[in-house]
Order: C-alpha cells, then sequence, then structure tokens
C-alpha cells in the first residue's frame, strides 16, 4: 500500500493513499480524544460534543445545512465516539472531496454550540441511553465492559449515563472541546481516486494556521482482580443473552496477532469452535461468537451469545470447554494454518474500499505512530506458533480472569451458581 505521510507545522498528521481506480475518495478524521479522558461528573461528553459539531458552524449554521452540503454532492458521512479516538468519515465522489473538506473544518474549528440545539440534542442522548435497555443483546456487551473494568472509564457505557448528561453544563463541553479539539490530535486520512499533494494544500490551507495545545492524556485502566466476576440483570425476555468475558491485550502488545488467532479459532466465523460445537454439535445457540477489545494498555476477549433460559448453564459450561481445551492441548497444526488464511483474508478483503482504506490507515496511525506495511502484518500471523496460542490461552484464560454479564429472566441469586462455574469450584 503506496502511502504518503505529512506533519503540519501545527502537528496535524495527513495520511494520503492514492488509489486511481476508484471513483470515490474518503477521508476519515480521528480525534485523539474519547470516553475513557473523562471524569466521571462529565461522563459522555465525547459522544455530546461529536453529536453537536453536526448541528451547526459558522458557514453551515443547521444540521440540515451540513447534510445537505455532503450528502448534495452524492456523499454519505458519519460520526463515532470511542474509548480512546473520535472519528468522522465521509464517502464522496472522487471530484467533491475538497468541497466536503471545507465543511468538516467548519464543523471542527466554527461550531455553533448553539444553546437550544444543546437542549435538543440532550434529550435525544437520553433517549439514545435509556434504549440500550430495550436491546438486551447490545445492553450485555456494556454490561461485559462493566464487569471486566469495574469503576473505570473502559468499564463505562462511551455515551455517558443519564445522569451525567442530564447535568453536563454548556461551559464544561465547551471547556472539553477546546482543551481536545486541537491540529497536535488530529490525524487526517484520505484514500481514492485523488492528487495526494492537492491534499496537502488544501489541508494545509484549511488547517495550517490552526494553533496547537497541548493536551491531557489518559490514566491507566488496568482490569482487577479482586472483583466481583458475575453481574446479571433480570428482565423478562424470551432469551437469555450471555457474554463471557477473559483478559485480552492491549493493540501495542507483541502477543496482539497470537490473539487474533485465538478469537478467530474459538469464535469468529463459522468454523470456529464455538460456533461448530454450541451450534452445530450441541444445539445451545443459535447466536453465539467472539470479540477483541484492544485499549493503549489492556485489552478483553469476549464470548457472547443468545441462548434458551433453559440453557444458560449449559452454555456457559461449553464455552469454558473450548477456553480450556486452547489452554491444555496444542492447537493441531492444519487448524491453525486454516485459522492464519482465515485471518489474512479477513484482513486484505477489508482493504478493497477507500473508506476501509482510510479508515484503516488512520487508526494505525493514532494508536502505533505509524502504519505497518502489510506484508509486515502477514509475516506476524505467519510467524504465530502453536506454543504461543497455548501460552497466551493459558495466562489470560485464567479462572481469575473470568467474568460474566447475564441479562434473562434468571434471578439475580444465581450469581453464586455461576460463579462457580467460572472459577470450577
Amino acid at each position: 500500500m503506496n502511502y504518503e505521510r505529512t506533519t503540519l507545522p501545527n502537528g496535524l498528521r495527513l495520511l494520503t493513499t492514492s488509489m486511481p481506480g476508484m471513483r470515490s475518495a474518503s477521508i476519515a478524521f480521528f480525534f485523539m480524544v474519547g470516553s475513557r479522558h473523562e471524569d466521571n461528573h462529565v461522563a459522555g461528553v465525547s459522544h455530546f460534543i461529536e453529536h453537536m459539531l453536526f448541528k451547526g458552524s459558522q458557514h453551515y449554521p443547521s444540521a440540515r445545512a451540513i447534510s445537505e452540503a455532503i450528502e448534495g454532492v452524492g456523499g454519505v458521512f458519519n460520526g463515532s465516539t470511542g474509548k480512546e479516538l473520535t472519528n468522522y468519515t465521509a464517502r464522496v465522489p472522487a471530484e467533491q472531496l475538497f468541497a466536503v473538506m471545507r465543511v468538516f473544518a467548519d464543523m471542527f474549528r466554527r461550531p455553533l454550540f448553539d444553546p437550544t440545539e444543546v437542549e435538543k440534542e440532550r434529550n435525544v442522548i437520553i433517549e439514545e441511553i435509556s434504549s440500550t435497555q430495550d436491546d438486551p443483546q447490545e445492553w450485555v456487551n456494556l454490561l461485559a465492559d462493566e464487569v471486566m473494568w469495574p469503576a473505570l472509564p473502559l468499564g463505562r457505557d462511551d455515551a455517558g449515563t443519564v445522569d451525567s448528561v442530564s447535568e453536563l453544563g454548556l461551559e464544561q463541553m465547551l471547556d472539553y472541546f477546546h482543551t481536545f479539539y486541537r491540529p497536535n490530535s488530529l490525524v487526517i486520512s484520505v484514500a481514492g481516486n485523488i492528487d495526494p499533494e492537492q491534499v496537502r494544500q488544501v489541508t494545509e490551507e484549511l488547517f495550517g494556521d490552526w494553533e496547537p495545545s497541548e493536551f491531557p492524556g489518559w490514566s491507566a485502566s488496568l482490569p482487577p482482580v479482586d472483583v466481583a466476576p458475575v453481574r446479571m440483570i433480570e428482565k423478562d425476555t424470551e432469551q437469555t443473552n450471555v457474554c463471557l468475558t477473559t483478559l485480552g491485550t492491549s493493540y501495542r502488545s507483541a502477543d496482539y496477532f497470537t490473539f487474533l488467532l485465538i478469537n478467530a479459532l474459538l469464535g469468529d466465523g463459522m468454523s470456529s469452535r464455538l460456533f461448530q460445537s454450541i451450534r452445530e454439535e450441541q444445539s445451545l445457540a443459535y447466536d453465539i461468537g467472539s470479540y477483541l477489545n484492544c485499549y493503549h494498555e489492556t485489552g478483553s476477549l469476549v464470548v457472547s451469545a443468545g441462548v434458551d433460559p433453559s440453557s444458560i448453564d449449559a452454555t456457559v459450561r461449553a464455552i469454558l470447554v473450548e477456553l480450556e481445551h486452547l489452554c491444555t492441548e496444542p492447537v493441531p497444526e492444519e487448524e491453525l494454518a486454516r485459522t492464519k488464511a482465515y485471518v489474512r483474508g479477513g484482513f486484505l478483503l477489508g482493504l478493497e474500499g477507500t473508506q476501509q482504506v482510510a479508515s484503516w490507515l488512520g487508526s494505525q496511525e493514532c494508536a502505533q505512530h505509524q502504519v505497518r506495511e502489510i506484508d509486515d502484518i502477514i509475516a506476524h500471523i505467519d510467524a504465530v506458533t502453536v506454543q504461543d496460542v497455548q501460552r497466551v490461552a493459558q495466562s489470560c484464560f485464567a479462572p481469575q480472569w473470568r467474568r460474566l454479564a447475564i441479562i434473562g429472566p434468571d434471578g439475580t441469586q444465581r450469581a453464586g451458581e455461576f460463579e462457580k462455574l467460572l472459577t470450577g469450584v
């Protein structure tokens, strides 16, 4: 992948990738701020600001004006807030890229934060937070983070709480915005049918006079050991939604690629062990899979499933059996080779579109302060051994790291039973 990296004098980093065969261009803006930067009393402020930037700016004074300026030239756009980054993206016909860059520059540098719009959006966000409890599948994933990182920023919903959002003041929001929305906290990644030099010139025109400023980092948020390992919420649902979480790893760790393969072995795809065992062989669940959360200094692996309430005990046992197998039985070389091919293929296929390339390059720059070459990534995947898989599994799947989040009709008095299941007592 041929890309160019430019750092402006104010610290803004720009990545450009020319993809001449495409008709589109995609742009991703990454601000290095997210929910883990927040104190409890302003929880959700990063997400609130992300919403407000789409509500009007100096030259596009309403949400409608912003959307029409982008959609009116054939583009699509979005924003999202995570634990460590806030991301704004757009995909447009290539000849309209600079028009859309000007819209985003105005949003970032001259937002209105109109008090009336703030109050309207406050109600929208409170409804967004409340609606999570209407979707047990989404809610249980938030609960899984909470039980892994209790009372820590990584365990919070990125949107905050109803109480914190209700009490968040406009001045607090503006102080936070001016602290973190600086050029030296911004990575811009552009991919598609572009001229990199023209993109650099327009970026300097739009952002070059933006003054940099130091901004705070975050405190370490390592998962504690001696905590209650089970969180249950009793809810009258047809299915029980469950997440079994264990210790993961940082995206900066030497074991990151080993974890990618462990996740694929366990629950990524229909040939994975969890899918074959729990769905195909035992018919315990229709929906079963696993995913990774990777952060700067820590992470988690989460197995999620939706099951009939009568099958919850058997499903938890079956998941634990698969975790134990990775700890005690070396993965057959043939299975590991197939899994490597699956992970390599998923990685390569995921970089065929302009939006995927722009987002991947920008996220790499934010996480690593560099972009790994594709051949280097594939080499790291291929270098993982059977012994690596077993070593990492034994370390991170140990009983003291197992956590369980359950939402369903079972009473919370059963938490002790599930704790015994987790620890093998």
